[in-house]
């Protein structure tokens, strides 16, 4: 009987503590749901804040594109009321004093025709006077006068002369004429004077950093209605933000004049703004069209330097390098400065007439380059005899032999990951080779020079 209690009441506390646990297990289940529950609303809230503000950004830009809108709207409606404005109060002052001219004219005409006319008149006037008197006299002669018969007969004499007046086909006949094709140009011309551009037809599409230079690109717009080719571009410059600082606009100055869509500009200030507008000539026009709107960016890549040698003295930003001895160390960009996507221009300032190389290198350590033209890293190099070497190989075309004032430029584009092409361009002629290195490889600008007769500045 004991032993019946004994199980009875084990078996009581083993269902009592499987109870318990079951209990828990659903207080756990319920909590881990609440927390995943907690944890969905809070993704769900996080997801909603970032929604919403985009949804503000939209609107934020919305509300600048009507900004744009109205306000260059309203400056256009402006600019149109002065223009035409102006036209019509010179066009009026213009026709007006035409008017006049041609009046003065007529009457100039008038008066120089007319005076020989009146001189006429008046000796008719002076002979009809005196042969009214002669007729006088021969009657009171015939009425028993005792005048002397002689002396009448002598002022008879100038009967019969008349004075020599001209036909009226040699008189003026005063008239005005206009020819009615010029006033139909006129009218033509003024009726489709000027003209409005919803956006104007060559904005500048992107703009990329380099080393103490700015790519910038343009393009046409699609939605033009002008079925005219574009035969010239104009890019202009200005220091600051234009859209900030009105007043800046009076700095833009031309930078670029050509059929070129890109165009860099180089020798900037690095984290200097700068603002770019474009606009363009289409083909038979010789006005320019309305200018784009202003792009501001900036570069925050220094310009190309060297790095200092104790073998140079270095000028102008590090960018000009003259060697203090003969057979000085290799001339080595300040870091890895180049890059897949730029271009690097060297020129001789003063050459020597000696070898010397300039080029491209892939190297982990740049203080332990001592030669160029090393089989302990990758290069592309060009000598001043003209001749190229890729990776130890003697390429077969040959560009012309330096001299003072050659400018040499080096340009780089990625074809593969572990494959770049480098064209080198000089005097109009270009050569291009493919060079096995990676993207990601340390690229450096590199110039052996062989005495202090030698100059040479990187760009």
């Amino acid at each position: 009987m004991s032993y019946v209690n004994t199980l009875s009441i084990n078996l009581s506390f083993l269902f009592y503590r499987l109870h318990f646990v079951i209990n828990l297990i659903d207080y756990l289940f319920i909590y881990l749901h609440t927390m995943s529950d907690k944890q969905e609303v809070s993704e769900t809230l996080k997801a909603a804040h970032s929604y919403l503000t985009r949804l503000k950004n939209l609107n934020n830009m919305i509300q600048n594109a009507e900004r744009q809108i109205q306000d260059s709207s309203k400056e256009t409606e402006r600019t149109i009321e002065t223009t035409f404005s102006t036209l019509l109060a010179n066009l009026t002052q213009i026709l007006l004093n035409r008017k006049d001219n041609l009046i003065t004219r007529v009457q100039e005409t008038r008066h120089q025709s007319l005076a020989p006319l009146e001189e006429c008149r008046a000796d008719i006037s002076r002979r009809v006077e005196k042969t009214h008197k002669l007729i006088f006299e021969g009657q009171r002669l015939l009425n028993g006068a005792t005048k002397n018969v002689d002396e009448f007969s002598q002022k008879s004499s100038s009967l019969g002369s008349l004075p020599e007046i001209p036909e009226l086909k040699e008189v003026p006949f005063i008239s005005f004429q206009c020819e009615p094709s010029v006033e139909s140009e006129l009218l033509d011309m003024c009726s489709q004077f000027g003209e409005v551009f919803k956006i104007a037809p060559v904005q500048i599409s992107q703009t990329v950093e380099r080393p103490g230079a700015i790519l910038v690109e343009w393009q046409s717009v699609e939605n033009d209605d002008r079925c005219v080719d574009i035969q010239e571009f104009r890019l202009q410059r200005a220091f600051g933000d234009v859209t900030a600082q009105q007043h800046l606009k009076a700095n833009f100055s031309d930078c670029y004049l050509g059929l070129e869509t890109q165009f860099l500009l180089k020798d900037l200030q690095a984290n200097q703004l700068y603002s770019f507008r474009v606009c363009c000539k289409f083909e038979g026009s010789s006005e320019w069209s309305p200018w784009s709107l202003p792009h501001v960016t900036s570069t925050t890549i220094k310009p190309f330097s060297w790095a200092p040698n104790k073998d140079f003295i270095l000028a102008d930003g590090n960018r000009i390098a003259t060697p203090v001895k003969d057979a000085p160390s290799v001339l080595i960009s300040d870091g890895p400065q180049f890059a897949v996507g730029y271009s690097v221009e060297f020129m001789y300032l003063e050459f020597d007439n000696k070898c010397s190389t300039i080029g491209l290198i892939v190297a982990n350590d740049a203080n332990n380059v001592k030669r160029v033209k090393s089989e302990d890293h990758s290069y592309f190099a060009l000598d001043s005899t003209g001749e190229i070497f890729v990776d130890g190989v003697k390429k077969s075309t040959k560009l012309p032999e330096a001299a003072k004032g050659l400018k040499i430029c080096f340009m780089c584009e990625l074809i593969h990951d572990d494959k770049v092409r480098v064209n080198i361009d000089t005097c109009d002629k270009q050569v291009t080779y493919d060079w096995q290195i990676c993207k990601s490889d340390k690229l450096y600008f590199v110039a052996q020079l062989q005495s202090p007769a030698s100059k040479i500045i990187v760009e």
